[in-house]
């Protein structure tokens, strides 16, 4: 494979499939859940992961390397298509690089 991001993100699959199949002994090919047991499902997953973000953006406030006094609030967030303050470039997640 050309990329290696893709490659990376292959392999944590393939890896994460593989423990899945150890602890449940089932593939995501199972079928005793239903539509709607799917979903709650995918709704814990993304509840963890808000909670994960949310532990993440506190560490990075805390962190000395974040700028002083400056907090990504949503407003500046949404207003900009990067925020730059003290040599720190800030682009949006979807662009999953940081400068300095």
């Amino acid at each position: 494979m050309k990329d290696p991001i893709v490659q990376s993100v292959v392999d944590h699959l393939q890896r994460r499939s593989e423990e899945g199949l150890i602890k449940y002994g089932v593939t995501l090919e199972r079928d005793d859940l239903n539509f709607a047991q799917w979903l709650v499902h995918l709704q814990q997953e993304m509840m963890d992961a808000v909670l994960y973000i949310e532990k993440l953006k506190t560490e990075l406030e805390d962190s000395p390397a974040f700028p002083e006094g400056h907090i990504i609030t949503k407003e500046s967030w949404d207003n900009a298509d990067k925020i730059t303050q003290d040599g720190f470039v800030y682009v949006k997640f979807t662009d999953l690089k940081f400068y300095k």
